[in-house]
């Protein structure tokens, strides 16, 4: 009985998440941004040395996540419903209803050539100069965020969830809105990230293996598996360069390439031999991801069931 109230609590969780996101105006993670977002720039300077940057970094993390975590334990013991208090957390880590939503009108202003939109839209998902991209600049951007913040919002924060608990779900959620905000501000290559890029790398490793295996088995693996070897072990960021890799192969559309951060110019490998993306490529980004997360929701579901 208790599995099964887990299990209606988690898929009820993981529906309102989907279908009734909670607004950003309401949602305490806006406000978490904000405060993270002052710590930044309080403590984040590029002329500092590399050793101050490191410090600043592991301080933070510190501060903006084993706090936040004491306080929800100290909570914990007082409420009555533990249950609904981890669906609550589940419900308030998983973010990809505001990504899927930017996703799909970024996909439809390049289908009315309307550029200019489509780059306003852009923008809010991510950290890049997105002025000088092309219509298919737009749409290659598009898809690397989708399919990297999807692992990062959603899936990640659901299997942690189903594997050590809402307290971890919370403290990589906090992680990585605390990562977010030391990106607004530094560029991809800065010691400042280091500590945490780190620290997301080795609590996304799990996830990313299951994220990609049913990508990795299809028809386009062998191509996958090729990619993998012959861009992904050389990106800059090896578990970003293995997703990209396969989404490349199973898309048949390139990825990576250069891209620009507070007006410099950063030099990334380019993945594939195939066409640069489109409109229609964001579709279809959107439906593969669909299919791995609902397969991987129904999998839960079983374990849930058949465990005693």
């Amino acid at each position: 009985m208790s599995n099964h109230l887990e299990l209606l609590l988690l898929l009820a969780a993981v529906a309102l998440a989907r279908w009734l996101p909670l607004p950003s105006w309401y949602h305490p993670f806006t406000l978490l941004r904000l405060a993270y977002g002052n710590l930044v720039a309080r403590t984040y300077t590029p002329h500092h040395s590399s050793a101050y940057l490191g410090l600043a970094a592991v301080l933070s993390i510190v501060l903006c996540v084993l706090l936040p975590m004491l306080a929800l334990t100290l909570f914990a013991q007082l409420v009555f419903y533990p249950e609904l208090l981890s669906a609550l957390v589940l419900y308030l880590c998983l973010g990809e209803a505001p990504l899927r939503q930017t996703s799909q009108r970024i996909a439809q202003a390049l289908q009315q050539k309307r550029k200019s939109l489509a780059r306003a839209l852009l923008s809010k998902l991510s950290n890049r100069d997105v002025e000088r991209l092309t219509e298919q600049g737009i749409a290659k951007a598009n898809i690397e965020i989708l399919v990297l913040r999807l692992l990062h919002e959603y899936f990640t924060p659901l299997l942690l969830y189903c594997l050590a608990g809402y307290q971890a779900c919370f403290a990589y959620a906090l992680l990585w809105q605390l990562h977010q905000a030391m990106r607004m501000h530094a560029p991809p290559n800065s010691h400042y990230l280091f500590a945490s890029k780190w620290l997301l790398s080795l609590c996304q490793l799990p996830a990313l293996v299951f994220y990609l295996l049913p990508l990795v088995v299809s028809k386009h693996g062998k191509v996958a598996w090729r990619y993998i070897k012959k861009y992904g072990q050389h990106f800059y960021h090896r578990p970003s360069g293995w997703l990209l890799s396969v989404f490349s192969a199973a898309l048949q559309i390139q990825l990576g390439g250069p891209a620009y951060y507070h007006g410099e110019r950063f030099e990334r490998m380019r993945i594939g031999l195939y066409r640069q993306p489109e409109a229609d490529d964001i579709k279809a980004a959107l439906k593969t991801t669909e299919m791995i997360n609902g397969m991987w929701l129904l999998v839960i579901m079983a374990t849930f069931l058949l465990l005693p």
